[in-house]
């Protein structure tokens, strides 16, 4: 008991003597060891920072075309606007599928003929591209974008200069598209959206946008409250009459020409998610012996829209250069399925059945 009692007495005699020293130590010690501690804290904060990165999945918003969920970078492109034939000869045609939307209207010779707008996806190819027109030229202006097409009317031609549209014309920018040696030409020209992004480089078009209006999206109906089946034709004329056939499956609507499938290159029948009929007050013009048709682009009609498998009657509404609208029978907007959307602009008094 005594051995211990002198172990303590001269602990405490040591630290009486050395005191400061012990602090100084202690100390040093305390701010050593913080600074191990602080590098510690950093490089596991940043590691777990890293792996939250990497783990955090990009933020998803609505394309404003077509509703499908895309990345920040893709809702901010400009949208392509490709004037694509359909004539027999052109089928099938590449690209179609992948539309945001797709306008279908006639032609000369009662040849209807598209206008697919690009924008949330990328197809590995678009074609037949045949020539501008003024309505054509009209839609793709009020989406403010890019507009590929090979050669056009006097009239489109000079509306393109007169509204100064992001032209791409394979006249005058040939190495942006390729002609299809297994076609026969004015059937076979095609291009792609990252060589009309190129094209449009080269003019300092700008490849960006801010002001695109969203329409109106919402969730597909639920398969048990889908219709077995809705069927109809939109009769532009005897040869170019489509029939949509609404699929339960898909919730979409497949497309046939006369009978039969309206096919992309691809193989894959042509379909929507929604199709809308537009009404609108058309004519014809004559320039040197050839009926031009003329479409009143910035007004409004009734418009027939099928989604789900039901119709629904309203209108559409353009106003100059503003994107074309669409309202059900109360005013509202129509909300659209994702996907999509066909829109077949046929004189008034068509028949669709």
């Amino acid at each position: 008991m005594q051995k211990i009692k002198n172990f303590f007495l001269r602990v405490g005699h040591f630290i009486k003597k050395h005191k400061w020293s012990i602090l100084l130590i202690g100390a040093a010690l305390l701010v050593g060891g913080f600074f191990v501690w602080d590098s510690y804290s950093a490089q596991n904060g940043s590691l777990l920072s890293l792996v939250v990165d990497e783990e955090k999945e990009p933020e998803l918003l609505a394309a404003p075309l077509s509703g499908i969920m895309v990345g920040e970078s893709v809702v901010e492109r400009r949208p392509i606007a490709i004037v694509v034939e359909n004539h027999p000869d052109a089928r099938p045609q590449s690209g179609l599928l992948m539309a945001d939307m797709v306008f279908e209207t006639l032609a000369e010779g009662g040849i209807t003929r598209f206008l697919a707008i690009y924008h949330s996806q990328t197809p590995k190819e678009v074609g037949p591209v045949r020539s501008a027109r003024p309505y054509f030229v009209e839609w793709a202006d009020s989406f403010d974008a890019l507009y590929a097409h090979v050669g056009g009317s006097d009239e489109g031609l000079a509306l393109i200069n007169r509204l100064s549209v992001a032209d791409i014309n394979q006249f005058a920018f040939g190495n942006f598209f390729w002609r299809d040696n297994t076609r026969y030409a004015p059937h076979n020209v095609y291009t792609t959206l990252d060589k009309i992004y190129s094209a449009a480089k080269t003019r300092n078009y700008a490849l960006t946008q801010d002001n695109l209006k969203p329409y109106s999206f919402k969730e597909e109906a639920k398969e048990e409250e889908r219709p077995e089946a809705q069927k109809f034709t939109v009769n532009f004329n005897y040869s170019f009459a489509p029939t949509y056939t609404y699929s339960k499956d898909c919730n979409c609507y497949l497309r046939s020409i006369l009978g039969q499938k309206h096919l992309d290159s691809s193989g894959k029948q042509l379909s929507a998610k929604n199709v809308i009929v537009a009404f609108s007050d058309m004519g014809q013009q004559i320039v040197r012996g050839t009926g031009y048709t003329v479409i009143d682009t910035d007004d409004s009609g009734t418009a027939y829209f099928y989604i789900d498998g039901i119709k629904q009657v309203g209108k559409w509404s353009r106003a100059v250069g503003e994107q074309i609208k669409f309202y059900d029978a109360e005013g509202q907007a129509v909300a659209l399925n994702p996907g999509t959307t066909w829109i077949d602009v046929v004189p008034e008094g068509t028949s669709v059945k």
